[in-house]
């Protein structure tokens, strides 16, 4: 029994009937199924069977089937059964299957993480595509095929707390994916909800969380520790990529708790190789060597990187749009360079000291001189972002000595010194002689911009927090404008509250003008829905930074040209003159960037914001304008070898449908028709409005089945689902629901995908009996013959069906095969069984014949067309297991020569000698893992699970 136990045999147990979605080895000649339960009283809900426990699953012996013959109109059950079973059943091709059909413009390049993915012996993947092109999309692509293969069940995503709305729904409207999302209040919801002990990572096959939530919640991560996902998704994935931080080696845990992982980023290393490898490692543990040394080869097969500039599809570039740069100088007020004049002095002064003293004998320079350069540019820098900001740092600096009296030599600490700083900018302050600002003020009054409901809306990002509510204030003053006109968004406020706002602003209705925002709404976030104007109210210190503000408003599908503002202040004082520089530099490099090489970490070749940071500071220091050094892209791989990968992994991506309607209308037509005619649907609970469009009603027994659809995607009882072929209507819904503030997406994709659709075509499955086959007599077969059409799937030791074929066994009607076994797509293309057909007569002893040459049948389709497949495959896996083996043995061999290297001149005691032994056991756990993995991946010693679906004759 347990040889026929793969994913999708039906199975019978406990009295009901169940359809297997996974098979797990308990490595005990027992097995654990995963399966969905299709008869009435288990309908829609997912199981677990033991066969050590559950010792009464029967599997349909194929040659016991039971024939029926059809007699509906144009053996229109026999073809919406067969036609059902081939697309529900699972697919393992290494092209695009079905995601094409989802609601977004098909762009080749978009198709390369998921074709790439499944060459590997897991398909796991890291995108790192550039910033704006798209990855929440290529994800969506992937788990679309993963699913279409039967291992996409069990799924969770790990994004950013901004972000967990967005990410939900985009990929519920373009591909009909539900997640559960898991932010402060869909927790609270769960606690209220669901019993204590109950694990609702367990509960829910689809979540999206933030690492952090469970990073931070200990009940959470106990959770995580007892569950297993077909996929894990981590966004941003750079967050993650420090092994020994907390958010690390929870990635690290979680990697080891899936088939498939997913990694994105559009900066997914910091210019060190061992931070890269952290990320492949958790991909594929033997791809990098022990030693960390590895080429672009070797790593390539794990991951995309591809850049705006990349992309050469015409159709792909019009989605993008040629940004403007607009630079506004602001003349500093004589008050200002005051103030500043005397940042400069103490700078000045902080660097002779610096250059008097010599290092002494731990090569330390003059205390005193780094603490007060470091001083001199927190005070440029702060002033740079506002005075507001400047006053605060100053103040709270003040507070900190007068309490810890601790006043000495350092001006960080001079007292005097900073209360005459704090006078200087409390005149600025009031009154009003903020250059920038005016400056900021005058470029929105030449917008004609007034925070009035018609004006254009506008992100302007800052880095301080007193810079954005000084920002907040002054516009609410000056331009007279209503609270909610102008929001700020920051990384103090609560996942909640972050997502209503991102939501708030990315529809038409907003009543927000300006968003005002720190950095923490420069990754992942969409801002350019409605939006086309952003101000860098202050300038980063670092390219990476600058680049993804940018990409807020400058990305796929942006409608408008996007202008980008840089407020840049204006001065003729020494000294300040050329740090002014220095920092407008930085934005002619990024816009440099930008038209060339499109990755802004390759310029300085730091690929890490503070390191940036300090470069900056290192250039202030040295009065150094043009610090940049001539980039190029070997930053990661050495000279000639860039961290960018081919923009093209196959010319034609997508697979040929196979079906038996010439399109996907007529066959959801008759779907819907059948369920009806069986009066498995109320006549009102389903309708074509036309023949692209079909309105579902959520009854009773589907608002059950789908009880983990997102709350705003899921009609209410009795109102209706709209499915559309159109994916004009889709995406067409999806830009009216931006109109309106809480609005998701009216229209979806009708498509296999759709839970709506794969609980309607289940229900069609499950009115067949699972010993059942239906019989049609159609007039262009040969006479005196009869054609078997089989599904014949073969199992590797995972439990997965790595063949999975449908056939037919041509047999005559009085005994003995009448020619070798064809696939089913020869069948229907000779005899044309996707025509229409007509119905004829069946008799009793037609059936009885054709039961009699049902063993046959079978045993020729066994010998004859599965051991043939089966021992090709076999070939071909045991070329992809040696070669594999090999790959380990080298691994190993990298893995133990570096082992010697590290431990050789040291002490084999205490704790040297445990961490010898903890790295021996870690290299011998992952090539065990990996090993036994694999060759049970290849292995295809069980015998073949045949299914007789429909039986097609004719009679003399």
């Amino acid at each position: 029994m347990s040889k026929m136990l793969v994913e999708g045999a039906r199975i019978g147990t406990r009295g009901e009937d169940f359809l297997i979605t996974k098979v797990n080895d308990n490595f005990d000649g027992t097995y654990l199924i995963d399966a969905e339960g299709i008869s009435e009283l288990v309908k829609g809900k997912s199981f677990k069977f033991d066969t050590n426990i559950d010792k009464d699953i029967e599997v349909l012996d194929p040659a016991k089937t039971t024939l029926v013959a059809d007699t509906d109109y144009g053996y229109r059950k026999t073809k919406l059964f067969l036609e059902t079973q081939l697309r529900h059943s699972t697919n393992y091709s290494e092209k695009i299957t079905i995601a094409h059909k989802a609601a977004f413009n098909n762009a080749d390049y978009q198709f390369d993480p998921t074709i790439k993915a499944f060459r590997l012996p897991r398909p796991r993947m890291l995108i790192a595509d550039g910033v704006g092109l798209g990855k929440t999309i290529e994800v969506g692509i992937f788990l679309s095929e993963m699913m279409k293969r039967g291992k996409g069940k069990r799924i969770m995503v790990l994004a950013l707390k901004s972000v967990l709305g967005q990410f939900q729904q985009e990929i519920w409207n373009r591909f009909a994916i539900p997640l559960v999302r898991l932010d402060s209040q869909g927790i609270a919801q769960i606690k209220s909800e669901l019993p204590a002990n109950k694990n609702p990572f367990e509960y829910y096959d689809k979540t999206i969380v933030s690492i952090d939530t469970l990073k931070n919640n200990a009940k959470f991560r106990h959770h995580i520790e007892k569950s297993k996902w077909d996929i894990i998704v981590i966004d941003e994935c750079h967050t993650v990529s420090n092994s020994s931080s907390q958010r690390g080696s929870l990635a690290q845990f979680l990697a080891t708790r899936c088939e498939s992982l997913i990694l994105t980023s559009a900066t997914p290393h910091n210019g060190k190789k061992e931070s890269f490898a952290n990320l492949i490692n958790m991909i594929e543990p033997t791809a990098i060597p022990k030693n960390g040394e590895y080429s672009q080869e070797e790593v390539d097969p794990y991951y995309v990187r591809r850049f705006k500039q990349d992309i050469l599809d015409e159709e792909v570039k019009s989605n993008f749009q040629e940004r403007e740069i607009v630079p506004i100088h602001a003349e500093l007020y004589q008050e200002e360079e005051d103030f500043l004049e005397v940042q400069q002095k103490i700078k000045i002064s902080a660097l002779e000291s610096l250059e008097k003293t010599t290092e002494d004998l731990w090569g330390n320079k003059d205390f005193v001189g780094k603490k007060d350069f470091l001083f001199s540019i927190g005070l440029f820098k702060g002033y740079m972002s506002s005075p507001s900001a400047a006053l605060s740092s100053l103040k709270k600096r003040v507070a900190k000595i007068e309490a810890r009296q601790a006043e000495n030599n350092l001006a960080e600490n001079n007292t005097e010194l900073l209360n005459d700083l704090i006078e200087k900018i409390e005149v600025i302050v009031n009154d009003k002689k903020d250059a920038k600002y005016d400056a900021f003020k005058n470029e929105l009054i030449k917008l004609k911009w007034s925070g009035r409901k018609k004006d254009e809306r506008i992100v302007v990002f800052a880095e301080r927090i007193d810079t954005i509510g000084y920002l907040e204030k002054r516009l609410q003053e000056d331009f007279n404008v209503a609270d909610k006109a102008v929001q700020v968004f920051h990384g103090g406020q609560t996942d909640t509250e972050q997502q209503a706002i991102i939501d708030d602003f990315g529809k038409k209705d907003s009543d927000i003008r300006v968003l005002i925002t720190s950095d923490a709404g420069s990754q992942g976030v969409n801002l350019h829905f409605y939006c086309n104007r952003m101000f860098n109210y202050d300038i980063p210190w670092s390219l990476i930074t600058l680049e993804q503000r940018n990409g807020r408003i400058d990305r796929y599908g942006q409608s408008k040209t996007p202008y980008i503002y840089y407020m840049i202040a204006k001065s003729d004082l020494d000294g300040l003159k050329t740090d002014l520089h220095i920092i407008e530099n930085l934005t002619k490099k990024e816009e440099e960037v930008y038209r060339t090489l499109g990755d802004a970490g390759a310029v300085m070749k730091l690929y890490d914001t503070n390191s940036e940071e300090d470069k900056v500071k290192e250039a202030m220091a040295d009065s150094n304008e043009d610090f940049f050094e001539d980039f190029d892209t070997d930053s990661l791989f050495g000279e000639a070898e860039t961290d960018k990968t081919d923009s093209c992994v196959d010319p034609e991506p997508i697979q040929e449908e196979r079906s038996l309607y010439g399109n996907d209308s007529s066959y959801y037509q008759d779907l819907i028709d059948q369920l009806k005619a069986d009066q498995l649907l109320e006549t009102t609970d389903a309708e074509f409005v036309d023949k692209n469009y079909l309105e579902i009603k959520n009854t009773k027994e589907l608002h059950r089945v789908l009880f983990d659809l997102p709350k705003q995607a899921k009609p209410k009882l009795n109102e209706i689902y709209r499915l559309s072929l159109s994916k004009d209507t889709v995406q067409d819904s999806i830009e009216e629901a931006r109109k309106k503030k809480g609005e998701w997406a009216k229209f979806q994709m009708l498509y296999d995908l759709h839970p709506v659709i794969k609980y309607l075509m289940t229900k069609l499955e499950a009115s067949v009996d699972k010993d059942v086959a239906l019989v049609a007599k159609i007039k262009d077969l040969p006479e005196n013959t009869a054609y078997f059409v089989i599904h014949g799937q073969v199992a590797n030791n995972v439990g997965q069906a790595v063949i999975s074929d449908f056939f037919v066994v041509p047999m005559r009607l009085d005994g003995g095969m009448a020619s070798q076994p064809i696939t089913l797509h020869e069948f229907m293309e000779e005899f044309n069984v996707s025509n229409e057909l007509l119905t004829q007569s069946i008799e009793e002893e037609d059936i009885n014949k054709l039961t009699k040459l049902l063993p046959d049948a079978i045993d020729f389709g066994t010998q004859m067309y599965m051991h043939q497949k089966q021992q090709l495959k076999q070939v071909e896996m045991e070329k992809k297991s040696a070669v594999y083996e090999e790959k380990l043995k080298h691994w190993e061999k990298d893995a133990n020569d570096q082992l010697l290297l590290d431990f050789e001149d040291k002490p084999k005691t205490g704790f040297i000698k445990r961490k010898l032994e903890d790295r021996e056991l870690e290299i011998k756990t992952i090539l065990e893992k990996s090993s036994q993995y694999f060759k049970d991946l290849t292995s295809l010693n069980q015998d073949a699970y045949l299914k007789v679906i429909s039986v097609f004759y004719k009679e003399q």
